[in-house]
């Protein structure tokens, strides 16, 4: 449900600020964040890169035996991580996205999110697509390299939050999309304000093969209505309307109580998550939440 005694009034559209958000990105990555985003993940997996000799500690079943038995001394295989990362963006555009009580929506907001994860996917020489859904996929864009590439995604996401956020959101559907179409492992960064109630099992059916990041966005208003009277609420995915009185402090507890669940939610699929307000300056949640997350790895 939603507050809609004001309409929100959004920025400037969002189809105009596709070099905006790219300054916007540049910023973030200057502080920093392109590091922390590329050490937060593992790579699709290990490599040969050489042999040297067996050092007191080392593991046993590194031993290489063939090079063992030509040099009668031990050998060990030393390995290193695949960089080879692929990045999905999965953008949730159900129209309670487009929702907003100042100047951002957070349709805007993710649209933002989504130009800071592609630019650093083409910083780090990454693979990035994007895939934008809500009660059917809408666009999916398959990962490529390059800039390009980047402002393409970018141009789709903004273009999606100022045109197209309607419907509910499904991200059972858009998991079941993925599954058929990225038999790879990637790292699947989904942005959405998960109303959906039912979205676990499919976090949890795609972190069985990818690495799953969560981005709840969430508005001010959302959480915070009068204290008492009477309020027009309308849901903005089925578009029900319902007049409702509001006792003092029951929407407040109720926030904190979605907030409690959200958690648990996550906690139960193993998905590290980020709470961001559409109306805090969220730069530094978002670096600590990834250097966290790398030193977690």
């Amino acid at each position: 449900m939603m507050w809609f005694s004001k309409p929100p009034t959004p920025r400037r559209p969002v189809t105009r600020r596709v070099r905006d958000l790219e300054i916007a990105s540049a910023r973030l990555l200057r502080a920093g964040f392109a590091g922390d985003y590329q050490s937060a993940f593992h790579g699709r997996g290990i490599e040969f890169s050489q042999v040297r000799e067996y050092q007191p500690g080392d593991d046993i079943r590194t031993i290489d035996w063939n090079v063992t038995a030509r040099h009668g001394t031990p050998f060990v295989k030393e390995f290193v991580e695949e960089r080879d990362l692929t990045i999905i963006v999965v953008v949730d555009v159900s129209a309670s996205m487009a929702f907003g009580s100042a100047d951002w929506r957070k349709a805007d907001l993710a649209a933002e999110l989504t130009a800071i994860f592609a630019f650093s996917a083409v910083q780090n020489a990454d693979r990035a697509g994007l895939l934008l859904f809500s009660d059917g996929v809408r666009t999916f864009i398959p990962p490529r390299r390059g800039h390009p590439h980047a402002q393409l995604i970018v141009r789709t996401a903004a273009d999606a939050a100022m045109e197209e956020c309607e419907g509910n959101a499904d991200i059972d559907f858009a998991a079941t999309f993925l599954d058929r179409v990225n038999v790879h492992r990637a790292v699947l960064i989904v942005i959405s304000d998960f109303l959906d109630l039912h979205f676990e099992r499919a976090l949890q059916r795609l972190g069985r093969r990818h690495d799953v990041v969560a981005m709840a966005l969430f508005d001010p208003r959302e959480e915070r209505f009068p204290s008492k009277g009477l309020a027009r609420l309308r849901d903005a995915e089925s578009g029900e309307q319902r007049l409702v009185d509001l006792p003092a402090g029951e929407v407040s507890r109720r926030a904190v109580q979605r907030h409690q669940q959200l958690e648990r939610r996550f906690r139960s699929t193993g998905t590290d998550w980020l709470a961001i307000s559409t109306a805090i300056p969220y730069d530094r949640d978002l670096l600590r939440f990834f250097r966290q997350r790398s030193l977690r790895r």
